[in-house]
């Protein structure tokens, strides 16, 4: 994907490459993001997120996400603004706390 956009912070997302993790974790790690909520899957929960970049993995995008639990996103609308934390390896929301709700 050589025409994949610059994203500042992260090496070669789009080829699944990482910069910014520490040494030897092979893309372990929790990483902190923000962003609104586009839509909550019913039943499963995942949420469709509009997030800003996440310093040292992933460029600002539009995408949806994996929840560790249901539980997660229950209260969760379209247009509520949320931090997150996701695991880097699993690509799993695993902790979402309500910033705002939606207007």
């Amino acid at each position: 994907m050589a025409d994949a956009p610059a994203c500042p912070g992260v090496d070669n997302f789009w080829t699944g490459g990482r910069r910014g993790r520490s040494a030897g974790d092979g893309g372990h790690g929790i990483f902190a993001g923000h962003g609104t909520v586009k839509a909550v899957a019913p039943g499963t929960g995942w949420l469709t997120l509009d997030h800003d970049a996440i310093k040292g993995f992933m460029c600002a995008m539009e995408m949806m996400y994996q929840v560790k639990s249901p539980d997660l996103s229950k209260d969760l609308h379209p247009g509520d603004v949320v931090d997150f934390k996701i695991d880097a390896e699993k690509y799993v929301i695993v902790d979402v706390k309500l910033v705002a709700h939606a207007k």
